[in-house]
C-alpha cells in the first residue's frame, strides 16, 4: 500500500500551493481609535490614527463628542498643528512617553468627570470630517482594591543561568457576586529638583513612564484551591508585560496573591537621569542652563502598580496583544490572532476603566552638574 500513498501525496503537496496577490490600494482607509478613560482621572486621551495603503498615519485633525448618560458633557477638536508641541500622552492602562511620529498617533485631550454605573458613549470626526465613527455604550466598572503591596529582593533562575531581581507582591481582592476582569501594571516616576549656582528658583522636572513588567513566578496562589479556566497561567509573560490582563476565574470572591518582577541586576532601578535632563534642556534650553551654571539634580523615585477593573471586552483585547508581542509568535506559521474592536465606522478599541494604585517610595538619589552632562567642572 505504501507505493500508493508515496505518489498521491507528493501529487497533493503539489496541488495545493496558491499564490494569493494582495493589493493595498483595494482596501478603503479606515479610521482608528485608541483609549483608554479612567474614572479616577478627569483628564482623559484618545488617540487617532488613519489606515491607508498599507501604512498607518496620524490623522490630520481629530474631534471628540463625549456623552455621559445621554448628555453632552465634552465636545473637543484639535488639528495635528496643536498637538505637535505635546511630548506626553496619558494612555490609561498603556502609557506612552515617546516621539508622536514614531507611532504616527494624534492624541486628543478632553475633560469629564466618570462615576461608577455612568453610561459613557463616544462619537469620533477625522481630516475634516470625512471619516466618522462611534464607540459602543461604554459602562463605569466599580472600584476595586489592592489590599497589600510589599516588596522583596529575589533570585530567579533561568535556563542556565540566575539573576537578581526585585520582585513587587500584591495582594488583590476580587469583587464578590460576579465575574470580575483586571489589567495590572506598573509606572516609574522620577521627581528631578535642578537647583542652579547662580541662586536662583529651582526647576522641578517630573518623568513618568510605564515600567514593563518583568519575568513572572506563580502569580496566582490558589491557597491549596483549583478553578476551572481556560487561562490556568493567568499572567503567561512571555510576550509584553504592558498588556497584563487576568480574570478572577482562579480567585472569585477571595484574594490573588500576585508577584511581579519589576527591576533586574541589568535592569536599572535608579532615576533616569538622562531622560530627566533631556526634559530640562527642552524647557530652559543649553545655554541657558550653561550660564545660570548647574549645581545639582535631587531626584525623588519611585514605584506605582496599577490595578484596574475593565470590561470582559478590555479583556480579551488586552489578551490579543499579549499574544502578538509574544516573543513565540510568529504570523508566518502561527494561526491569525483576532484583535477585538469596539468601535462602529472604524477600527480600535476604547474602554473605561478604575483603576486603584499603590506606591512604593524607591531611594531618592543625587547627582551633580559634572555627573549629568558629563562636563570636566560643574558650570
Amino acid at each position: 500500500m505504501k507505493r500508493f500513498f508515496i505518489p498521491i501525496l507528493i501529487f497533493l503537496c503539489g496541488a495545493c500551493t496558491n499564490t494569493i496577490d494582495y493589493d493595498f490600494s483595494q482596501v478603503k482607509p479606515e479610521l482608528m481609535v485608541v483609549g483608554w478613560l479612567e474614572q479616577a482621572s478627569t483628564n482623559q486621551t484618545i488617540c487617532f490614527s488613519i489606515s491607508e495603503d498599507g501604512l498607518v498615519k496620524p490623522a490630520e485633525d481629530a474631534r471628540v463628542v463625549c456623552t455621559v448618560n445621554g448628555k453632552e458633557v465634552a465636545d473637543v477638536t484639535v488639528s495635528a498643528e496643536d498637538a505637535s508641541e505635546q511630548t506626553s500622552y496619558p494612555f490609561g492602562l498603556v502609557s506612552v512617553l515617546t516621539d508622536p511620529s514614531y507611532y504616527q498617533q494624534l492624541p486628543v485631550s478632553f475633560q469629564v468627570s466618570l462615576k461608577p454605573g455612568d453610561k459613557v458613549k463616544l462619537m469620533f470626526e477625522a481630516n475634516h470630517g470625512s471619516f466618522k465613527a462611534s464607540s459602543a455604550e461604554l459602562t463605569v466598572p466599580e472600584s476595586v482594591e489592592i489590599v497589600k503591596v510589599d516588596t522583596a529582593r529575589v533570585s530567579v533562575q533561568h535556563l542556565d543561568w540566575s539573576d537578581q531581581y526585585l520582585q513587587v507582591r500584591a495582594d488583590v481582592s476580587d469583587r464578590r457576586g460576579e465575574d470580575n476582569w483586571y489589567c495590572i501594571s506598573m509606572r516609574e516616576i522620577s521627581d528631578g529638583t535642578y537647583s542652579f549656582m547662580d541662586g536662583g528658583p529651582d526647576i522641578f522636572i517630573s518623568l513618568d513612564a510605564p515600567r514593563h513588567i518583568l519575568d513572572m513566578d506563580d502569580p496566582v496562589l490558589l491557597d491549596g484551591g483549583m478553578g476551572q479556566t481556560e487561562d490556568l497561567n493567568v499572567f503567561s509573560f512571555s510576550g509584553n508585560g504592558a498588556f497584563a490582563c487576568f480574570s478572577d476565574q482562579m480567585f472569585r470572591n477571595g484574594i490573588a496573591h500576585l508577584r511581579m518582577n519589576a527591576f533586574s541586576s541589568w535592569n536599572d532601578e535608579g532615576p533616569d537621569f538622562k531622560l530627566l535632563s533631556d526634559l530640562l534642556v527642552q524647557q530652559l534650553g543649553y545655554d541657558e542652563i550653561e550660564s545660570r551654571g548647574l549645581d545639582r539634580c535631587r531626584a525623588e523615585h519611585r514605584l506605582e502598580v496599577r490595578l484596574s477593573h475593565c470590561s470582559q471586552e478590555a479583556y480579551y483585547y488586552l489578551r490579543s496583544l499579549r499574544t502578538i508581542s509574544s516573543n513565540g509568535y510568529y504570523p508566518e506559521i502561527v494561526e491569525p490572532v483576532t484583535i477585538p474592536t469596539n468601535i462602529v465606522g472604524g477600527v480600535g478599541f476604547v474602554d473605561v476603566v478604575n483603576t486603584a494604585v499603590a506606591r512604593i517610595e524607591l531611594p531618592t538619589e543625587e547627582r551633580s552638574g559634572k555627573d549629568i552632562f558629563g562636563w570636566e567642572e560643574s558650570l
